[in-house]
């Protein structure tokens, strides 16, 4: 493929084009997740939130980066009325419900998990030992918000000091990723505990800068004409490997947290790069394997997913136990019955609202 043709295709499916196969990896890290707390599969499934984390960064920053390149700035205010659209309905949502639910099944700690949730700082009371109850799960929702309202202030920096330079822009963004891996080193050799190390939000940036970086580079010329030149048949046999390790991986008991966060994060950042880029390329393959009509159902609704799984689930568990079949099949039947509801009457009228002024294209 010329590299012509090669540069507006990738251009195109970081930050504007909607890619299915993306919404099938989300379906993927979702379940994943899903499956682990249901108890049912996957050893190791925290990894989905992994997988999570990489995704986003790299959406986010491809959103970011497509605002810039269009109107010559990144609109933080558009950005951030967006995000709030996007997630805090939702959000809000299961908030009230797990404070309603807890005076009927108080699983303790949920009046406290929805203070430090509504502030997005759950992340850090969970790194000091404060139960959350029922919405222990935001620890992860809390670091991705803390990532929306630095990253772009950041990214918005990262380009004027390098002056539109993708070389610079690379560099830049391959530095705050260096930064992020070595708090982790200095948490470790500081004796810091490895549950402050596995909530903090400096050392998850080792993953959400992991799929900025990629975001970046895709869209550089070079890489782009580069991965282009490999064809569908490998870039596809490249992604469905790496899908293939990530699926592994997550039936793999993790090792000591302070070894995981050391090796295995950085890896499930690369295999999940290797997955996306594969899928933004359209490899041979992904199509197939995560386009499909059911996973992107499922990936469109995760974020709901991941939402109301885990209150169902500490319910359950708090009133019948998830150690037998029975209690988990009604687990997941309810979260099945309650996400498409939460979708389409809490979500998409507030995405309508999102997307009502898309972005022009030149």
């Amino acid at each position: 493929m010329s590299e012509p043709a090669a540069q507006p295709s990738l251009a195109e499916s970081v930050g504007e084009t909607h890619v299915p196969a993306l919404d099938g990896l989300r379906a993927i890290a979702a379940l994943v997740v899903v499956l682990f707390h249901a108890r049912w599969a996957f050893q190791a499934g925290d990894l989905g939130v992994d997988m999570f984390f990489v995704l986003s960064g790299f959406l986010i920053t491809g959103i970011l980066l497509r605002d810039a390149e269009i109107h010559g700035r990144i609109r933080l205010a558009r950005f951030y009325r967006r995000r709030a659209l996007r997630l805090l309905p939702a959000y809000l949502a299961v908030l009230v419900t797990c404070v309603v639910l807890d005076r009927i099944w108080d699983v303790g700690g949920t009046l406290k998990g929805a203070v430090f949730s509504f502030f997005y700082v759950s992340n850090w009371a969970a790194a000091t030992g404060t139960g959350l109850g029922s919405l222990l799960h935001t620890w992860s929702l809390s670091i991705e918000e803390q990532f929306y309202l630095v990253w772009p202030v950041a990214l918005i920096a990262i380009l004027a000091l390098g002056r539109g330079s993708t070389r610079a822009l690379i560099l830049g963004v391959g530095a705050c990723l260096a930064l992020a891996y070595a708090s982790i080193v200095i948490g470790y050799l500081a004796g810091a505990s490895p549950v402050l190390g596995w909530n903090s939000t400096p050392a998850r940036g080792t993953e959400l800068l992991a799929g900025c970086l990629l975001a970046v580079v895709l869209r550089s010329r070079r890489a782009a004409t580069w991965w282009s030149s490999l064809g569908a048949s490998r870039t596809g046999a490249i992604g469905l490997a790496c899908l293939v390790l990530l699926v592994v991986l997550a039936n793999v008991p993790a090792p000591h947290p302070w070894l995981t966060m050391f090796w295995r994060w950085p890896a499930v950042s690369l295999l999940t790069a290797g997955v996306i880029a594969a899928c933004v390329a359209g490899g041979r393959g992904m199509s197939a394997a995560l386009g499909n009509r059911v996973l992107v159902a499922i990936g469109r609704m995760s974020y709901g997913l991941y939402l109301w799984h885990f209150p169902v689930f500490v319910t359950v568990d708090s009133t019948l136990g998830l150690t037998g079949v029975a209690p988990r099949l009604l687990a997941l039947a309810i979260t099945a019955a309650v996400v498409p509801l939460s979708y389409r009457y809490v979500e998409q009228p507030f995405l309508r609202m999102k997307n009502r002024r898309p972005v022009p294209v030149p």
